[in-house]
């Protein structure tokens, strides 16, 4: 006897609530920022990042019933069409108010699915495309009295899918750089989609580095040695889905998509209002 839908759909919700409970230990300094067990996408602790004029199709919902709700983020970006140079980029997803506040953020993922075609007149470097499910933040500028957020450092962790790649499973990395700089860029692990993770970045500013962590693996360190002084010019840190599409004159068009489910979001306590 085949269930109803909205019997299905309860199913699966409640698949990925348990996976994500068992999806890794949080660390034991940081609080519950949001489950997404409120009906609503709570004002007072997120603002919406805006979408751009190469995405056609967007979600930002929370989903399932109040035990096992999550922030469910979707999108589909394509390519334009005008040349073979270059790429287009953007996100789309939840920012924290007071990003300066945000040293440190664990959350869950669950990606459901994630598809990245690109260019063959365009290939990498310069059309190389990405689609990932992430946490983003600038967290300082390496210049002394900044103008512009050209010296602005972000960091990122994320799973990613390139369409080079040959397998079902996503690229776990995590990086940090200006935006004309990577000043690094590591490889944490691989996960499967339909699987509850956890991602873990940290900034210790005491010891100038950034500290990755995927599941329960071991802490990713990663030193720097440009000054972090001074506030990022444009301070944002958010969850997103983020992808690079290149511009591509020849089919199929290419296009990034992803779905995938957030869940408990952890910071630092002196970032919790």
């Amino acid at each position: 006897m085949s269930l109803p839908k909205w019997a299905m759909l309860g199913c699966v919700l409640m698949f990925l609530f348990l996976m994500v409970a068992q999806a890794g230990v949080i660390p034991a300094q940081l609080v519950l920022y949001d489950d997404f067990k409120s009906s609503q996408i709570a004002p007072s602790k997120w603002l919406g990042t805006p979408a751009d004029p190469d995405m056609r199709e967007a979600v930002r919902e929370l989903v399932g019933e109040e035990e096992n709700r999550r922030l469910r983020l979707s999108q589909r970006a394509y390519s334009a069409t005008t040349d073979d140079v270059g790429t287009s980029g953007g996100l789309f997803g939840l920012a924290f108010p007071a990003p300066n506040k945000i040293t440190e953020v664990s959350f869950t993922v669950v990606v459901k699915a994630a598809q990245a075609v690109g260019c063959a007149s365009n290939p990498p470097p310069s059309g190389g495309i990405v689609t990932s499910q992430e946490f983003r933040g600038s967290f300082f500028n390496v210049e002394a009295s900044p103008t512009s957020s050209s010296g602005d450092v972000s960091a990122v962790i994320g799973s990613q899918r390139s369409p080079t790649d040959t397998s079902g499973a996503l690229t776990v990395v995590g990086f940090y750089g200006t935006p004309s700089t990577t000043l690094d860029y590591r490889v944490l692990g691989s996960i499967q989609p339909d699987t509850a993770n956890t991602f873990h970045i940290k900034w210790d500013r005491a010891n100038h580095q950034f500290i990755f962590q995927l599941n329960n693996g071991p802490e990713v360190v990663s030193p720097y040695t440009v000054s972090d002084s001074t506030l990022p010019f444009f301070p944002v840190k958010s969850i997103d889905v983020a992808r690079v599409v290149p511009h591509c004159t020849t089919t199929p068009r290419p296009f990034t998509s992803v779905d995938a489910f957030f869940g408990n979001v952890y910071v630092n306590a002196t970032a919790v209002p």
